[in-house]
C-alpha cells in the first residue's frame, strides 16, 4: 500500500505505467483497494484516462497461450508487433518518439509471454528480468504551434518551445541530467547537492536553482543562453579534459547571455540593458497584484512564460485577487492562486488546467 501512496502519477505516460507493478496489479487482479485507489485518482484526473486505457488495453490484449517449441527472432518480432498494433492503434502514439514495439524492453517481453504457461500473463514474469533493461529516459517532442510545460521528477519545469525536443531522466535518483534539442525555458528547484545540467548538442549548462532560457538547434550555428535568476555556468563538453578540467567556461547572473559561435566556439558575454520580465526587480512588480481580477492574473503568467493555463473564464476570471507570487516558480504562483480561491490545478500532458471556483476567495500574502 505505501508503493501508491507516494507515488506521482499525474505526468505518466503509457510506458511508465506499463512498467509500475500497481498499475500492473490493479489491471490484472482488480482487488478493492486497487480498485478504490484508481477510481479516486481518475476522478481527480479525468484528462488521463485515455492514457490509462490505452495503458490497460495493452496489458489485457496480451495473453498466450502455451508453446511447445521456441519461436525464431522474425516471428518474435511479428507477433510483438501485431500485439501492439491491435491494442492501440485506436490511439495516437505518444510523445516518446521511439515506437513501444520496437524498444528492446518490449520484444524481451514478448519472448517472456511466449513462453510463459497457458493463463499466466508476461507481467508476472518480466519484472526481474526486464526492470534493469527499461529505458531510463522520457522525451518529449513539442510538435504543436505553442510552447508546452514540461514537469520533472524533483518537480524543476521546462517550457518547451514549438518544434523542439527534450530527452530527461524518470528519475533524479543520482543526477539530474537532461537534453535538448531547439528551445526551451528552465524554472530549476534548488538542490546544492545536485546540480542540474541541460545538454544540448556540444554544450553543457550547469546549475543549483535558476530560471533560464536555453536555445540550441541543429541548424544554428549560434547557441545561447539567457539568464533570469540565479547563476548558471556554460561550457563546452568536448574541451573538458581527463581531468575534469574546462579549457573554457562562462559564468552568468541575472540579466546576461552568452553566445557561442559553433564554428569558432567563442564565447560572446552580455549584460542585458533592460531587465528581463522574469528577473527579480521586474518579477517584483510584474507578480504583486492589489485587488486585481483573476483573468488580469492569468493573462500575466500566461504572457510571461509562454504558456496558456485554462480555466473557465466566465465564472473564475472576475474573482478579485491580492496577492504576492513573485518568488514562486510557475507551478507554485498556479497553486498559490488556487489555494487563493478555493480551487484545484492539474498540470497533464504539457497543460496547466485550473478546475472549480468560489466567490469568496481566501486573502494570500
Amino acid at each position: 500500500m505505501n508503493l501508491f501512496q507516494v507515488t506521482n502519477y499525474t505526468n505518466y505516460e503509457v510506458e511508465d505505467f506499463l512498467h509500475d507493478d500497481f498499475f500492473i496489479d490493479w489491471v490484472l487482479k482488480n482487488q478493492p483497494h486497487h480498485q478504490a485507489f484508481w477510481e479516486q485518482w481518475l476522478a481527480e484526473n479525468p484528462g488521463r484516462k485515455k492514457t490509462v486505457d490505452q495503458a490497460r488495453a495493452i496489458i489485457l490484449a496480451i495473453r498466450v497461450n502455451p508453446l511447445t517449441e521456441e519461436l525464431t527472432n522474425a516471428e518474435v518480432n511479428a507477433m510483438a508487433t501485431n500485439i501492439y498494433q491491435q491494442a492501440i492503434e485506436q490511439y495516437e502514439p505518444a510523445v516518446i518518439k521511439q515506437r513501444f514495439y520496437q524498444t528492446g524492453w518490449f520484444r524481451v517481453a514478448a519472448t517472456v509471454i511466449l513462453v510463459a504457461g497457458a493463463g499466466f500473463l508476461f507481467f508476472k514474469k518480466y519484472r526481474q528480468p526486464v526492470s534493469s533493461q527499461a529505458d531510463p529516459f522520457l522525451q518529449v517532442i513539442n510538435h504543436t504551434p505553442k510552447s508546452k510545460l514540461v514537469r520533472m521528477s524533483d518537480g524543476s519545469l521546462a517550457v518547451l518551445k514549438p518544434g523542439s525536443g527534450l530527452k530527461y531522466l524518470r528519475s533524479f535518483h543520482d543526477k539530474r541530467e537532461v537534453f535538448l534539442d531547439g528551445e526551451a525555458f528552465f524554472e530549476i528547484h534548488k538542490n546544492p547537492q545536485m546540480p542540474f545540467r541541460v545538454h544540448s548538442h556540444d554544450m553543457v549548462v550547469q546549475v543549483l536553482g535558476t530560471s533560464f532560457t536555453v536555445t540550441s538547434r541543429r541548424n544554428n550555428q549560434n547557441f545561447k543562453v539567457v539568464v533570469n535568476t540565479g547563476k548558471v555556468l556554460v561550457y563546452n563538453q568536448k574541451e573538458v579534459t581527463k581531468e575534469g578540467k574546462r579549457q573554457h567556461e562562462v559564468i552568468l547572473t541575472p540579466n546576461q547571455q552568452v553566445t557561442v559561435a559553433d564554428k569558432q566556439l567563442s564565447f560572446k558575454k552580455e549584460t542585458l540593458a533592460i531587465p528581463l520580465t522574469l528577473s527579480k526587480e521586474m518579477a517584483q512588480k510584474e507578480f504583486t497584484f492589489d485587488n486585481a481580477p483573476l483573468s488580469a492574473v492569468i493573462d500575466r503568467i500566461n504572457k510571461d512564460y509562454d504558456v496558456n493555463i485554462e480555466y473557465d473564464k466566465a465564472k473564475l476570471g472576475g474573482i478579485s485577487l491580492t496577492i504576492s507570487i513573485s518568488d514562486r516558480p510557475l507551478d507554485e504562483k498556479v497553486k498559490l492562486i488556487c489555494k487563493a480561491i478555493n480551487a484545484t490545478c492539474q498540470f497533464i500532458d504539457g497543460r496547466i488546467i485550473i478546475n472549480g471556483q468560489n466567490p469568496n476567495p481566501i486573502p494570500t500574502n
